[in-house]
């Protein structure tokens, strides 16, 4: 059955460095099932800002916080930032917490705090940052905007499955779908065991029938016992099984064919890498798309594209149309830029690995070439 839970999370961070982040995270939040909430939605209210920042907290399922350059604005009376503040509030309420940290080095000088306290602000914020990596929570880091798209991603995908069983939000109508699909499920199931019996039954007729019509022939005097054919243990064997600590009688059915490729030299090159490295990694493959840049593709941080040149990008975005194709691939949410592995894909890329002995320690575009030459 589909899981329609829906999660909100409450994404804390400065505002102003980090504008375009928090764009970002919006839309890979909705991608993953999550509802997000933050100061964008803050609006006038008769009761003070941190009230409204409280409530908020209060009905999500999760926290996010995201740290960059800037400690931010100071609540005077806390003497401490409103990003810590609203962290030590998330963490009182035993919230599951989220933390994606910029990494340190790559932050320039404009996105960090100014004004005469600023070196103050760079000391909390560097103990903040310290506090949150030991705090036991989900920390990961990001480098750039993609970056931050494809960590957090992950990070989502991952949360969902510790989740609390009473979190989570569901539509009515998504309720009442749950419902059927269930009542569809047990009358489906309901079905094919009263056929099972039925067939059972039908195979139990044709034995005793035969077992009959033996005796009869004896009674005749049309056969004699040494006349009568002697059962073996495999045709016991083939008329009874036990599948599962169950008995089945009967003619066991033919194994179904297994949809998509099942060779490994028909499976064009950039799929099978795409597939295996993936598998290695997160289990996911990001596709960017741009207005004014060729497509790109990546898996667990690592870049296919030789060049940015939209054939080089047509090779890739076609090997992962392939994958997708198969069914070894499936997308998440609706906008078509995150994917990740399906359970026959996981099967599919280690049978792949061990075929076509790609070795994922190297470099994609490094190990692609043993295979190009």
């Amino acid at each position: 059955m589909e899981n329609k839970r829906k999660f909100s999370i409450f994404i804390s961070s400065t505002y102003e460095d980090l504008k375009a982040e928090r764009q970002a995270l919006v839309g890979v939040a909705l991608e993953n099932n999550f509802i997000p909430v933050g100061m964008e939605q803050f609006h006038a209210a008769p009761t003070s800002q941190w009230n409204v920042i409280t409530k908020m907290i209060d009905e999500c399922d999760f926290y996010l916080l995201v740290i960059g350059g800037r400690y931010g604005s100071i609540d005077e009376e806390a003497r401490i930032s409103y990003t810590e503040k609203e962290y030590n509030y998330a963490k009182d309420k035993g919230l599951p917490v989220l933390v994606l940290i910029k990494e340190p080095t790559v932050i320039v000088e404009s996105e960090r705090d100014a004004g005469e306290d600023k070196y103050d602000k760079m000391q909390k914020l560097d103990k903040f940052r310290e506090r949150v990596k030991n705090d036991k929570n989900t920390v990961d880091f990001f480098t750039d905007l993609n970056n931050l798209m494809y960590k957090a991603s992950s990070t989502f995908s991952k949360a969902i499955n510790y989740a609390d069983d009473n979190a989570g939000w569901v539509r009515y109508r998504d309720i009442v779908d749950i419902i059927n699909e269930e009542a569809e499920g047990r009358n489906k199931i309901n079905a094919e065991v009263v056929e099972h019996q039925q067939n059972m039954l039908e195979d139990m007729k044709e034995m005793f029938s035969q077992f009959g019509s033996r005796l009869s022939e004896l009674e005749n005097n049309k056969l004699t016992w040494g006349e009568i054919p002697t059962v073996t243990n495999e045709d016991i064997d083939k008329l009874f099984r036990v599948e599962n600590e169950t008995l089945n009688i009967g003619k066991p059915k033919g194994d179904k064919p297994i949809i998509g490729q099942d060779d490994v030299g028909n499976i064009p090159v950039e799929s099978a890498f795409l597939l295996v490295y993936a598998a290695d990694g997160d289990g996911q493959i990001i596709k960017i798309q741009t207005l004014d840049a060729p497509t790109q593709i990546f898996t667990s941080g690592k870049q296919f594209m030789s060049d940015n040149s939209k054939r080089e990008s047509a090779r890739w975005v076609e090997a992962l149309d392939r994958l997708i194709e198969w069914g070894w691939v499936k997308s998440l949410g609706y906008k078509g830029e995150i994917f990740e592995l399906t359970g026959t894909g996981y099967k599919k890329a280690d049978w792949l690995k061990e075929g076509m002995g790609i070795d994922t320690s190297k470099d994609p575009l490094d190990e692609l070439k043993e295979f190009e030459t």
